[in-house]
């Protein structure tokens, strides 16, 4: 655990869905947490995975579906540099020439603790689940499913936290 923390909870998820607003179109969905700010309580992440959409087709065509969980909202995809970034994923899937010559990737679909006993940890009582895909025929949906724990921070935790998030936008 880390040190400042002390765990209040059994092991929960959280799960969330986003579905774009229109084809390639960057939307973001809101994911309350249950916690209590008065207790100066924070969501410790163990584990996420993260479900891009299928991305589309298309001959000759590279389509991606990009998806991102940050700390605070955002207006657009943002990269692994930027620190309100938690974790993000993609899936793309490259067209050949012929209709069913295809390629599909993937990058950062599961992220677990990686011999740490922790992922993230959230202060802050909502975290924003984004897609946005590119070169798709329609909207995609694609999901999350975040594992953690509520724990209470002492006081100069919580505070270096909080005011960590709430600058990063």
């Amino acid at each position: 655990m880390p040190a400042g923390l002390k765990r209040t909870s059994s092991d929960f998820f959280v799960s969330a869905g986003v579905t774009e607003t229109a084809a390639d179109t960057y939307t973001q969905q809101q994911i309350s947490l249950p916690l209590n700010s008065l207790d100066r309580e924070v969501f410790v992440i163990t584990g996420i995975i993260l479900d891009p959409a299928t991305p589309s087709r298309v001959p000759a065509t590279e389509c991606t579906v990009s998806l991102q969980l940050t700390r605070q909202s955002a207006t657009a995809m943002q990269t692994l540099a930027e620190f309100n970034l938690v974790a993000t994923s993609s899936e793309t899937v490259l067209g050949g020439a012929a209709e069913f010559a295809f390629f599909s990737k993937s990058y950062g679909n599961q992220i677990d603790e990686m011999g740490q006993d922790f992922v993230d940890v959230i202060a802050t009582p909502d975290m924003f689940l984004a897609a946005q895909g590119t070169n798709n025929l329609g909207a995609t949906t694609s999901h999350v499913r975040v594992y953690g724990y509520r724990a209470t921070a002492d006081v100069s935790v919580y505070s270096a936290l909080v005011a960590s998030e709430l600058n990063s936008q």
